[in-house]
């Protein structure tokens, strides 16, 4: 357990170097994710081109993402809520031909009880990536998709107009998507690069 916590405290320290400009860290960092990445899909992800496709997608989202870790919180949340994330697109691109992956991301959709841990690392994960957004878009997207309150009530608390509100969160998803996205434009281009 404790050289597990290392390995993360290791991670964390080089990501901070590499968003300093340190591009051997950075590397490194990259190296090691991959490492994990692969020990992490191996019983999951059985075709090895779809692994390898899904670890280098994860990769391009951890570097997309990287400018909102935030060094005061643990790494290991962070990575994997991003993981997490493109392991559910993989999912949908590939429809139900890696059965087993599907199979457990059902399971896990379907679980009622989650863990403190659990919790706590989706939380973690959604706060990274909520950092995209504006302090007033990152407010009312929060308030409205992760705390459930109505334009109404939104409108109230904040005393913008209901059509503000609206208008705001249609543009903070957009700009969610537009920027997780790309991540997906670079892949596509690599491998027709690659052919």
């Amino acid at each position: 357990m404790a050289e597990k916590q290392d390995i993360w405290q290791i991670l964390s320290e080089r990501m901070r170097l590499a968003q300093e400009g340190d591009s051997k860290e950075y590397e490194l960092l990259l190296s090691k994710c991959r490492e994990i990445l692969n020990n992490h899909l191996s019983s999951k992800v059985r075709d090895k081109e779809d692994r390898e496709d899904l670890i280098q997608d994860i990769l391009i989202g951890i570097h997309k993402a990287r400018v909102t870790y935030r060094k005061e919180k643990p790494f290991a949340p962070w990575f994997f809520s991003i993981a997490r994330y493109k392991t559910i697109d993989y999912i949908r691109r590939k429809g139900t031909r890696d059965r087993m992956v599907s199979a457990e991301m059902e399971g896990f959709a379907q679980e009622e009880k989650i863990s403190i841990e659990d919790r706590w690392e989706v939380q973690q994960g959604l706060e990274s990536w909520l950092n995209v957004l504006e302090p007033r878009q990152r407010k009312i997207l929060t308030m409205a998709k992760l705390e459930g309150k109505s334009v109404r009530e939104i409108s109230e608390t904040t005393g913008l107009s209901e059509s503000n509100v609206k208008v705001i969160v249609h543009r903070s998803l957009e700009k969610l998507k537009r920027f997780f996205s790309e991540s997906e434009r670079t892949i596509e281009g690599s491998k027709t690069s690659k052919k």
